[in-house]
């Protein structure tokens, strides 16, 4: 097979194309990019980046492939803690005098955050069958992480010793979770940027944490925009700390002792 063909222009385009789909503004990683996608196209026995271009924007398989080469997955449990509490303290206020609560975790990444709120809704005492967290992810290989739901020692590091015996069975140096102390829990491959996102209903929280650290103002802009689309009335939203949130009129913004959460209005 002859060398891999991409040219400036080549790289550029291919990082407009995945912007327009996923959002993320890689140029800065440009270099790291093109030696991802030379090997993946080695293995495809694709020659050029041209060629990738053109089947990234009509096969969806292969898109979904090179989305998931692309896209950056790193997490654990408990990770910026406050904020957890916070949303479970509040889905445990509505639990009170609703039927259900439904909490959004987009991205899930490998599904550390979704069961992180699982184990912190069994602490607080709320009732498993009126709690559903979905957690969607547009890279499918990290879906299929979440839906085994088992971690490494790393990914378990802030939990207590009890909390690893109570929630987990351990096989040597792995981690699984135990499902049958969990909510209701649901995992699925969406883009935010895709209609499918409206298809999963309203809901009372969503959690986006260090999303948008890799977007534009536009693309961060539209992230809130749709979320607003999917999130109930006094609802709430909690971005990552190192996120940048553009002013919206269709949040409130909310910083009281415990956390910093937007409240749509």
């Amino acid at each position: 097979m002859r060398e891999f063909e991409c040219s400036s222009n080549d790289i550029l385009e291919f990082i407009e194309l995945a912007k327009r789909f996923s959002g993320n503004d890689l140029i800065s990683k440009k270099d790291i990019v093109k030696n991802k996608i030379a090997s993946f196209a080695k293995n495809k026995n694709i020659d050029s980046m041209k060629d990738i271009c053109s089947k990234f924007q009509f096969d969806r398989a292969l898109r979904q492939e090179i989305l998931n080469l692309i896209t950056i997955n790193e997490t654990y449990f408990m990770r910026e803690l406050n904020q957890l509490n916070s949303a479970i303290q509040y889905a445990n206020n509505i639990s009170i005098g609703t039927n259900s609560v439904k909490i959004l975790c987009a991205p899930c990444s490998s599904g550390e955050e979704v069961y992180s709120l699982g184990i912190l809704s069994k602490i607080i005492g709320i009732d498993r069958y009126k709690l559903k967290i979905i957690g969607i992810d547009i890279n499918s290989q990290m879906i299929q992480k979440c839906k085994e739901g088992v971690y490494n020692e790393r990914s378990v590091k802030n939990l207590r010793q009890s909390q690893k015996e109570i929630y987990f069975k351990k096989y040597e140096n792995e981690y699984q979770i135990k499902q049958d102390l969990m909510p209701m829990i649901e995992f699925k491959t969406i883009n935010i940027f895709d209609d499918s996102l409206f298809s999963l209903g309203q809901f009372d929280v969503i959690l986006s944490r260090n999303m948008m650290i890799y977007f534009d103002e536009n693309y961060r802009l539209l992230t809130i925009e749709r979320f607003a689309k999917i999130l109930k009335p006094y609802g709430r939203i909690y971005f990552g700390n190192a996120d940048l949130v553009p002013y919206c009129d269709l949040y409130n913004k909310v910083v009281d002792l415990s956390s910093t959460y937007y409240e749509r209005v």
